[in-house]
């Protein structure tokens, strides 16, 4: 195996921070390699739609005490890293979606969110989770169990979209899983971010449980999420391709 390389300052400091750029990096060119730029806006959008979400989660950090405890830039319970993690997950939740039926998904050319859908479902799904952590009074537990609940009624309102959902549910915690992993070679005490109760905080092939569980509950739920809120469409034909494809696609994302 082959040792793990030495971080300069701050990320040796800061794993958290390091492996948040490290996803950001890959991330990044992954996307590049999208060939339609309407499918490149629409995951940085996903991205920044994410990113309420991870400020929320974060600020609010009595419901993580139970699973993990990372050191942020300038020690408070809110740092730059969770804007990070909350972008690239929210555009890496789509990437296994995207790039598979890369030649069926249709995206407006400047795809924009409907924000009336965006908060129909945003806020249940919030509301669920609080109402989960109140019971369990484990944040890791509840954010699965509401992420898993959130499909079925996305899956009755998009049931066209399953497709979508099942790449995410099997692509998403691929990549998230790989780079963690990274991150743990890179970084062996990041592991110790974690807590280590169970059974979210079990290792399973060097990962945590929950972030596992988390990841594929999360590739599930991401793909609809968005497929709803952008209104999303797979052509059930050949890929029409140039101004066609345009005209088709122009009124998506529009309205409420």
């Amino acid at each position: 195996m082959l040792p793990a390389p030495i971080l300069p300052p701050p990320f040796g400091t800061y794993p958290y921070l390091f492996a948040d750029l490290l996803c950001l990096t890959g991330l990044l060119l992954a996307v590049r390699l999208l060939p339609e730029a309407s499918h490149r806006r629409l995951m940085v959008r996903l991205g920044l739609i994410m990113i309420p979400n991870g400020v929320f989660s974060a600020a609010c950090s009595e419901y993580w005490t139970d699973y993990w405890h990372p050191s942020r830039v300038g020690g408070s319970a809110l740092g730059p890293e969770d804007m990070l993690f909350a972008f690239n997950v929210g555009a890496m939740g789509y990437l296994a979606a995207v790039w598979l039926y890369r030649h069926k998904l249709m995206v407006a050319e400047r795809p924009m969110p409907r924000f009336g859908r965006l908060l129909a479902i945003g806020i249940p799904t919030q509301c669920v989770f609080l109402v989960l952590f109140s019971i369990s009074r484990s944040g890791i537990a509840s954010a699965i169990l509401a992420l898993f609940m959130a499909v079925v009624p996305l899956l009755l309102l998009r049931p066209d979209l399953w497709r979508l959902s099942a790449a995410g549910g099997i692509g998403f915690p691929l990549f998230y899983c790989g780079i963690v992993r990274a991150a743990f070679w890179i970084c062996p005490d990041f592991v110790s971010c974690w807590k280590s109760t169970p059974p979210w905080g079990l290792l399973l092939f060097g990962i945590p449980l929950g972030e596992i569980a988390w990841a594929v509950g999360f590739g599930l739920f991401w793909p609809l999420f968005a497929g709803y809120v952008f209104d999303l469409r797979l052509s059930t034909g050949p890929r029409i391709s140039g101004r066609a494809e345009e005209a088709l696609t122009c009124s998506y994302g529009q309205g409420t």
